[in-house]
């Protein structure tokens, strides 16, 4: 049996792994738009991804293996010259993000008029937000797109999407291959706010019937994959270079730098400021918080501790109890003790979140957010704000301070 850990120092002709590609289409067409490149082991036991990754994961290559079968796919299709494809979805392991500059495989394809989607699932987003959002920033500034896979496997995904801002939303092949049920309108009515806002594509996957595809362009797919369109296999090697990417496999948005900058100075740039006690201030957040108990569907709560260092009492308890049922919760202060299942940063000396009170609640069908900073004699000033955009900018702002979950081991660079 082939050691997986040699694949990344051999050629894959003696280790046996290999690239397999499969299509992905403009459904009111079938015109094919796109591959998604997938990998094969080699024969024998690792012949499984899934294998041969568990084994990678297990004995801490997992970035390495992952990176491999990137490059090698890339290169594939390269090889494959005319009948390689246009545009290509790479797969990317929440524990792989690397933190060096593109392959040169990746630089070689884009020259030649390629396009590169990336996709991530939502264990990306919640193992480590703060890198993947660094991370996605970075791909954007090179002209790769990003895809988040798997939406409606877990209520995480809807709740992320908003922080990624995907050019690409990958529906489960459950929603298509199931019942058009009361949980799959909900999914529906999420994805379809998100890409009519965002400029956004919906690809269905798991395509295998007519009644699928009818299932997945009333979900509001343009793209879709599966077997019904193709099985992955390799490419033919063909003459020429491959024509340029449609326009229906979208460039990647411009790129967003996170701000960590002050939340609260952002809003006050655009949005006029009240001004009361602590305790307003108070009840203006606990109604915020009180809120994320009875949102509809799942929510990511962010907040700072506030004056006083130290989340105390009813706060404490209400966190510990959001942090339950919610896809992400995060409490940042000084040297804070955080209850069970919340997350959370001590912050920099010259953090400006320090001098704040932030909170910032966001769903797929609820996004507001407070800011708060001290102005003398005991008083606040401070906003409540509910435009999503603003909502956004506080939220990214203080995801970009969130450290990973215990056990995400994500590389440092």
């Amino acid at each position: 049996m082939a050691d997986p850990l040699r694949v990344v120092d051999a050629e894959p002709a003696t280790t046996g792994l290999r690239s397999v590609f499969q299509p992905i289409v403009e459904l009111a067409t079938g015109v094919v738009v796109a591959h998604e490149g997938l990998t094969r082991g080699p024969a024998g036991g690792w012949h499984r991804p899934e294998d041969l990754f568990a084994r990678a994961r297990a004995d801490g290559h997992l970035a390495e293996l992952d990176e491999h079968c990137r490059r090698l796919a890339l290169a594939t299709a390269l090889a494959a010259g005319a009948a390689g494809p246009s545009a290509l979805f790479l797969n990317i392991e929440p524990d792989g993000i690397p933190a060096g500059p593109p392959p040169p495989e990746a630089v070689t394809f884009a020259q030649r008029g390629g396009r590169i989607v990336l996709e991530f699932t939502e264990r990306a987003l919640t193992g480590d937000p703060a890198r993947l959002q660094w991370f996605a920033t970075r791909l954007r500034h090179v002209g790769i797109a990003v895809a988040l896979d798997d939406v409606g496997t877990h209520p995480a995904s809807l709740a992320l999407l908003p922080f990624l801002r995907p050019e690409i939303v990958k529906l489960d092949q459950r929603l298509v291959q199931g019942p058009l049920d009361e949980d799959v309108a909900r999914v529906a009515a999420a994805v379809g706010a998100y890409a009519e806002r965002n400029d956004a594509v919906v690809l269905a996957e798991g395509i295998e019937t007519a009644e699928h595809e009818r299932a997945a362009r009333a979900l509001g797919a343009t793209l879709g994959q599966g077997y019904r369109f193709g099985h992955p296999a390799a490419l033919a090697p063909a003459p020429g270079t491959p024509p340029p990417a449609g326009p229906m496999v979208p460039t990647a948005r411009a790129a967003e730098e996170p701000a960590r900058l002050s939340p609260f100075a952002g809003v006050a740039r655009v949005h006029p400021l009240r001004r009361g006690p602590v305790e307003e201030v108070r009840a203006a957040a606990t109604l915020i918080e009180q809120r994320a108990r009875s949102a509809e569907g799942p929510t990511v709560l962010l907040g700072s501790v506030g004056p006083g260092g130290l989340p105390q009492g009813e706060r404490v308890r209400r966190f510990a109890s959001l942090a339950e049922h919610s896809t992400l919760v995060t409490l940042f202060g000084v040297g804070t003790a955080l209850p069970r299942g919340v997350r959370g940063a001590s912050l920099a000396e010259d953090d400006p979140l320090r001098a704040e009170w932030d909170v910032a609640l966001v769903g797929p069908y609820v996004a507001t957010a407070l800011v708060a900073r001290p102005c003398g004699d005991g008083e606040m000033e401070y906003a409540v704000v509910y435009d999503l955009d603003l909502v956004m900018d506080v939220a990214r702002a203080l995801m970009s301070r969130t450290v990973p979950a215990p056990g995400a081991e994500m590389p440092v660079g």
